[in-house]
């Protein structure tokens, strides 16, 4: 009634006419801001004067509405929460980052949220339940949590079909929670993959050898996701080792079995690699492949590098280039032969690879089939670089050789020898070409020949 009352003692004119709208309209909001109330079972504690507010009560929640700019409402909703919510922030998304945040595993929510506290905390508050509450929450409203408080901007027609909505989260989130309870029901429940796997990954990290982080370990060993199966077994250490072998050999996930082809290491029989081996390049597991190759070269087993020359000589591609890496960390010389064969293919990858094998394990034979590929593919500067690397490594393990002394003969192709005195000098070899002679002492000096006898060609240092 004092609404008509001020109305009536106001002159009359443009005053009355410009105050009349605002006064409806805060009568109309104080309205329906009681319908809402009375919807969602709130109890009214107080209604504002001049600007329009309404306060009410959900047991120990307070709710509180009022006028925001233009026709929005802004809704508070406070509780007594845990001190440790004190310091979580979750609100929308800014456009540009400035600081780092949690990811909580789940797309949707991450995308939509900034979320900053402390990550045991947030990881119990968000499970499923209340991130889907928040999320449907947002599609209408800007929500954010801060200081243990919900507040939600909306439209004012929105407020009857919000309200419960938001007092549902306010309400959970002023709950008791035990938080290593919910961080396992997380781990074992949560429909997202990746927030069973933050949840977990949280228990290995904050609480590692406990019993509910073992069990909880242990549970997630039966998980449908291979890279939670994955990360649970390597926590697990030796009692996880049979999950990876199943992990390695089912083929389920290119990337899971890779990583445990890798995390089983030495403990992998070679026959084992190999038919995982086959298998993935049967399925085209890329990753699993290149895993397999690096396990071979580090066994070196004749079945190990008749599998690595195989996959060498039929693959294309980056598989045929790990395979010729593969053989070069065998350290067995008796891979020179496939990888002085691969410097001809006409793959560029693949010629690099192998002229970097043998450089690490490559004999005086290689080195002219490394200067033949080089001058032959001249264009290929990563390929000349490579070889020129890959002759001087092989120098460098030639017993006496120092650096440039090794020579190629200009009397037979292949011959190999290294001078007597300095780098790049040559003494012909009486050896079969191919065959490199190290003379066991200082020869004598021969006399000076006439100046007519000094026709013989000049050596090639390499």
């Amino acid at each position: 009634m004092w609404e008509l009352l001020l109305f009536n003692l106001l002159p009359l004119g443009v005053g009355a006419a410009a105050l009349l709208p605002y006064l409806l309209r805060r009568r109309r909001r104080l309205r329906d801001w009681q319908d809402a109330a009375d919807v969602c079972g709130l109890q009214v504690v107080e209604t504002s004067g001049w600007s329009p507010q309404l306060t009410t009560r959900a047991g120990p929640v307070t709710v509180t509405l009022e006028a925001a700019y233009g026709d929005e409402t802004r809704v508070f909703i406070r509780g007594p929460v845990s001190p440790s919510l004190h310091a979580v922030s979750i609100r929308r998304e800014p456009l540009l980052r400035r600081a780092p945040e949690i990811e909580i595993g789940d797309p949707s929510f991450d995308s939509t949220f900034f979320i900053e506290g402390p990550k045991r905390h947030v990881l119990a508050l968000l499970d499923a339940e209340m991130r889907d509450r928040m999320i449907r929450a947002n599609k209408e409203s800007r929500l954010q949590i801060s200081t243990g408080i919900l507040l939600a901007e909306l439209p004012d027609k929105m407020v009857l079909f919000l309200l419960s909505l938001l007092v549902d989260i306010g309400q959970r989130l002023a709950q008791p929670m035990d938080v290593l309870q919910r961080l396992t029901d997380n781990a074992h429940r949560d429909p997202e993959p990746g927030v069973r796997l933050q949840n977990l990954l949280l228990l290995a990290r904050e609480l590692p050898g406990e019993p509910w982080t073992v069990e909880a370990l242990r549970t997630a060993c039966s998980d449908p996701s291979p890279g939670i199966r994955l990360r649970a077994a390597q926590e697990l250490g030796a009692e996880g080792r049979g999950v990876l072998l199943e992990l390695a050999e089912g083929l389920e996930d290119d990337a899971s079995s890779a990583q445990a082809v890798s995390l089983l290491g030495g403990e992998l029989p070679g026959e084992r690699t190999q038919s995982i081996l086959f298998g993935a390049l049967r399925k085209r597991s890329l990753q699993t492949a290149r895993a397999c190759l690096e396990a071979l070269g580090k066994s070196g087993d004749a079945a190990a590098i008749d599998a690595l020359a195989k996959v060498t000589t039929l693959e294309e591609g980056e598989l045929a280039s790990a395979a010729a890496l593969a053989l070069g960390a065998t350290g067995n010389r008796a891979v020179e032969p496939p990888l002085i064969d691969a410097l001809q293919r006409e793959q560029a990858d693949l010629r690099v690879a192998a002229a970097s094998a043998l450089g690490r394990i490559g004999s005086a034979a290689a080195v002219l089939p490394l200067q033949e590929a080089a001058e032959r593919f001249w264009h290929d500067l990563e390929l000349l670089r490579t070889s020129r690397q890959a002759i001087a490594e092989i120098q460098s393990r030639l017993q006496g050789a120092s650096p440039g002394q090794l020579s190629l003969e200009e009397a037979e192709a292949g011959q190999l020898s290294l001078a007597q005195s300095g780098a790049g000098q040559l003494s012909l070899a009486p050896d079969p070409a191919g065959h490199l002679s190290l003379s066991p002492g200082k020869p004598e000096e021969p006399e000076e020949p006439p100046p007519m006898a000094r026709k013989e060609p000049a050596a090639r240092p390499v």
